[in-house]
């Protein structure tokens, strides 16, 4: 899936609901982590996730990120965390070697 906000198009690895809202964390070129994106303040360019999804707490999230614990670390944008996520996306295929 793919959101686009004023500024470029972020991939996104996870919906979910808080407070009646809708959120994405997505991956920004200007961030070594997930961001957090209002739904109500993107664009939806591509409504296709890609990669094995699961549904855990009011939420959809990208498999891996919950099978190894990256969720949290990569929200707080370590960079431990990141490098091991970006392995599994070039290893599944989801992002090019140059990408990040």
């Amino acid at each position: 899936m793919k959101v686009i906000d004023r500024y470029e198009v972020i991939d996104v690895f996870a919906i979910y609901w808080m407070n009646d809202k809708t959120y994405f964390y997505g991956l920004s070129k200007s961030y070594d982590g997930l961001l957090a994106y209002d739904s109500s303040e993107v664009k939806i360019v591509d409504p296709i996730l890609s990669g094995e999804f699961i549904y855990l707490n009011d939420g959809v999230f990208y498999k891996p990120l919950i099978d190894e614990n990256l969720l949290d670390d990569l929200v707080e944008g370590l960079p431990d965390a990141y490098g091991r996520f970006l392995e599994i996306l070039k290893a599944e295929g989801l992002v090019g070697t140059d990408f990040y």
